[in-house]
């Protein structure tokens, strides 16, 4: 699974909303830098620009260092962003919304829904007993909704996220075993120097 600017965007989007896309640009490839030089980069109050960077930092997507002022004698924080967590963060939310998806998606499948013809609210058959089927906005009857209208769209979702997680999985597996085959190749080297080592020290 490529890691690609979406996906980057759609979590630092989740964590920091539309405006943290300019400070994780700023951040992109670069160590190690002031929290000053990203407020006055992004004309940012240092309050704001720090709030999001601490956001970030409980995400563990930062690091950061921290200098003393000589002259003023306060610490300057310089951070760097770890864009390898982005992945881990990124299947985290994947499986929560996978999670939520499957929840809504057995209501669904289990429950009854009605609505009124303009459609003003959806009832399940517990409200509509309560409201005697009559659309609570407008006083028209209310009548079954087809379930599939919002089960299709909800499965359509739910098997995208499905097979994502499943390509990931994948790649992990196939990253294991080209791990265990470099190691084993480390290890006959080793074995190899070893056995020239001690052969020369018999002669």
């Amino acid at each position: 699974m490529r890691l690609t600017t979406k996906k980057i965007e759609e979590v630092i989007v989740s964590i920091l909303g539309e405006e943290g896309l300019l400070l994780t640009k700023e951040m992109k490839d670069r160590e190690n830098v002031s929290e000053f030089d990203f407020s006055s980069k992004l004309k940012k109050d240092i309050k704001i620009i720090r709030k999001m960077l601490y956001l970030l930092y409980n995400n563990n997507l930062v690091d950061f260092t921290r200098k003393k002022d000589k002259e003023k004698g306060w610490y300057i924080y310089y951070w760097t962003l770890l864009p390898e967590r982005i992945r881990y963060l990124y299947l985290r939310n994947k499986r929560e919304q996978l999670a939520r998806l499957q929840e809504k998606l057995a209501t669904e499948q289990k429950e009854l829904f009605f609505a009124c013809p303009s459609k003003c609210v959806r009832l399940n058959f517990d409200q509509g007993m309560e409201f005697e089927f009559h659309c609570p906005e407008c006083g028209e009857l209310v009548s079954h909704i087809d379930r599939e209208e919002a089960i299709r769209p909800l499965q359509q979702k739910i098997d995208e996220i499905e097979a994502e997680l499943k390509e990931f999985q994948e790649e992990k597996k196939v990253r294991r075993k080209e791990a265990k085959v470099r190691k084993k190749i480390v290890r006959k080297k080793v074995k190899a120097k070893t056995k020239k080592a001690k052969k020369k020290k018999r002669k």
